[in-house]
């Protein structure tokens, strides 16, 4: 009996054990921090290449519709010719589709980011989707960027006027306003 209290009275070796305890838990908390970190900055890259390829399909959207005016300028057929994917010139180059306007416009590149475009009919209901009977088509940008895709559609509507389409207007008032009268009477509804 003298023995055993003897033996719990005797705490050498216990500072070891509640060092190495202390120090487990010390190197599961650094562990832990360094996952944390790892996966914080993989989100915040993940977060960075999408807003570069939603900015490029963006500017993609804009171009687009630049273009989308112009071709309409020119000649409204090409709106169709566009639609059934049919060859017409461009400043002298033979194009079937936007992406081959933008390409002899200078390319698809928006710094890193590279956006492709396609157009189609609205729901126009004349049942063809190859011809646009509202001057109105939908457009599609994809641009993609390193493992990053993102995509807009919106609407566009050309009325064969310059710069016709709706935009929002720059007084941050977020409504959309249309910069001709031309562009006001083709409305559907």
């Amino acid at each position: 009996m003298l023995k055993i209290a003897s033996t719990l009275k005797n705490q050498q070796g216990s500072v070891i054990v509640i060092a190495t305890i202390v120090l487990a838990l010390l190197a599961i908390i650094g562990i832990s921090a360094t996952n944390m970190s790892s996966n914080e900055v993989q989100v915040s890259t993940n977060a960075m290449l999408h807003n570069i390829a939603f900015y490029a399909a963006d500017s993609g959207i804009e171009a687009a519709r630049g273009f989308l005016n112009a071709i309409k300028i020119e000649d409204a057929a090409n709106w169709e010719n566009l639609l059934q994917v049919n060859e017409f010139t461009w400043n002298g180059v033979q194009v079937d589709t936007l992406n081959g306007v933008l390409d002899a416009e200078g390319g698809r590149t928006v710094g890193p980011a590279t956006f492709t475009l396609t157009v189609a009919d609205n729901d126009d209901l004349d049942g063809n989707d190859q011809i646009d009977t509202d001057d109105t088509v939908l457009l599609t940008s994809t641009a993609t960027y390193r493992n990053a895709t993102a995509t807009i559609e919106t609407s566009v509507r050309g009325a064969g006027e310059a710069y016709a389409q709706e935009h929002y207007n720059a007084g941050s008032s977020g409504d959309a306003v249309s910069e001709s009268v031309a562009a006001t009477a083709n409305m559907r509804w």
